[in-house]
């Protein structure tokens, strides 16, 4: 028992620290090291050997992240110096008059297809601006915008962790593995896009929103499960780019473009939320597309690099201290914020005094960032490497034996949330479902299911995400605001799939 507590304390302190006492992330993650490192030492699996060990691949591991961070931070003070996201606004504005379909599409449907292409937090530094755009104020955009996208974060970055997921344990159904994971995130999804819904404007929110959230639904996750039978590497990319056309073209149609509101807290100005959005004049073409081009270069490369037959093989293997140099997202967000500066200079957007702001606003939040995945990471592999993470697993599966179905998920959920990465949580924890699922004669690819779709919905409350979306939305010091709420919305859904796949498993045997 005493191991347990001793495993647990970490977790403990770093979830306090944020959600209950307000420290922001490099300091609670510090503390959180610092506890993980006297626990260790405690059960007595501390070596030098493995302290090496977790600081080096800790800080390989955050330097991958931070490879992708950079240039998204980058490019979003490129962005905004430039204007690009009030043009963009006002281009959706002219579009449909629909506040809430408008928060959708950017923090839902946009979020999601950014996350099938790339990942490394780069929906909720592109996306939450969109959202501020709107009105929304930055702490509900970051929360908002984490909560649409959770669901595509299994085939999301082209797989990366449903790979993770196959490969460690074993599984030998992958089909059915991936009828299985689609069905549960579609859960994540459709809860997701209503709840989003019911935070923007409780019932009269939903109500409203919920002929858009169903069919569009049906297309994203629905898709994924189709395209999963067939390439789990595009499973996210296809459906959520068949989603954002079918709401383009909706609103072509006239669709949901008539204004509409409604009260809500979420809005940054409450006396007003009543009120539509003013229609804007429509915005010049060429503004328009100036503003989009970047995320046009940045789905057009994304789809080259990672999909091209043979550009793999010939790129992966080079490497900078463990980082791809080329077949990684970084490479083409980094690619990206360099288009869109040249673009924007061009264009008469950002001047040399533009970019020097810009440059220096981003470099102002480069060195908190990365100080916190880092100390974040280096704690995830630590408790890896010292067992703490194998103690903790262990002891929850042995004391609930057949009663640890319902929460299969929610360990999912707590791996993302000590790794921020539904990868990273298939990674730990994969091997350990599968020989659960072994002990309890229960379906593997059911069990490794919810693993994954556990992970997705804790993906969004993971320390590292959540301190890149307050610092693209200017709220650092506030991530415990963002955690708390997605913290029970996240656990909530993977008890919905843990008891989905009780159910399922009962109805079987």
């Amino acid at each position: 028992m005493w191991q347990w507590l001793a495993s647990i304390a970490p977790v403990a302190v770093l979830f306090s620290a944020i959600a209950f006492f307000r420290v922001r992330i490099p300091r609670a993650g510090a503390l959180g090291l610092a506890t993980a490192l006297a626990s260790a030492a405690l059960l007595g699996t501390l070596t030098l050997p493995v302290l090496a060990d977790s600081v080096g691949g800790g800080l390989s591991a955050a330097l991958s992240i931070l490879y992708a961070v950079w240039p998204a931070i980058f490019l979003y003070e490129f962005m905004r110096e430039g204007e690009s996201f009030t043009v963009l606004k006002d281009a959706a504005t002219s579009l449909s008059g629909d506040r809430m379909i408008l928060v959708l599409l950017f923090g839902w449907v946009f979020s999601s297809f950014l996350q099938s292409i790339t990942g490394f937090g780069v929906p909720v530094a592109v996306c939450a601006p969109f959202l501020i755009a709107l009105g929304v104020r930055p702490v509900a955009a970051v929360m908002l915008t984490l909560l649409g996208h959770a669901w595509a974060n299994t085939y999301g970055t082209l797989g990366l962790a449903w790979d993770a997921l196959v490969d460690l344990s074993g599984v030998q159904n992958v089909a059915a593995t991936s009828l299985y994971a689609g069905i549960f995130l579609w859960l994540i999804n459709l809860s997701g896009a209503l709840i989003m819904c019911f935070l923007y404007g409780r019932g009269p929110a939903v109500r409203h929103a919920l002929p858009f959230v169903l069919a569009v639904s049906a297309v994203m996750a629905g898709g994924q499960i189709a395209v999963g039978q067939v390439n789990p590497t595009i499973a996210a990319f296809v459906p959520t780019a068949a989603a954002f056309v079918l709401v383009l073209g909706a609103f072509r149609l006239g669709i949901y473009t008539s204004e509409w509101s409604c009260e809500s807290r979420l809005l940054a100005a409450p006396a007003q939320a009543d009120a539509p959005p003013a229609a804007p004049a429509t915005p010049a073409t060429g503004n328009v597309l100036a503003s989009a081009a970047p995320f046009l270069f940045l789905a057009a490369s994304s789809l080259l690099l990672f999909t091209l037959p043979g550009l793999h093989d010939s790129l992966s293997g080079l490497r900078l201290l463990g980082v791809p140099l080329f077949y990684h997202a970084g490479t083409v967000l980094t690619l990206t914020a360099v288009f869109a500066l040249l673009l924007l200079r061009r264009e008469g957007g950002v001047d040399r005094a533009g970019t020097a702001s810009a440059c220096r606003a981003a470099l102002t939040k480069l060195l908190p960032t990365s100080l916190g995945i880092a100390a974040l990471l280096v704690l995830a592999r630590l408790l890896f490497n010292t067992g703490q993470i194998e103690i903790l697993a262990q002891g929850v599966a042995a004391t609930a034996g057949i009663a640890y179905l319902p929460f299969t998920a929610a360990l999912g959920t707590f791996g993302a949330f000590v790794t921020s990465s539904n990868m990273s949580s298939n990674i730990l924890l994969a091997a350990f479902q599968s020989e659960v699922a072994a002990q309890l004669a229960a379906p593997a690819p059911l069990i490794l299911a919810a693993q994954t779709a556990g992970g997705a919905a804790g993906a969004v409350i993971g320390p590292s995400t959540i301190l890149l979306g307050a610092t693209t939305a200017g709220v650092q010091g506030r991530e415990g605001e963002i955690l708390r709420p997605l913290l029970v919305i996240s656990l909530a859904q993977a008890l919905v799939v843990g008891l989905a796949l009780s159910v399922w498993i009962g109805v079987g045997a």
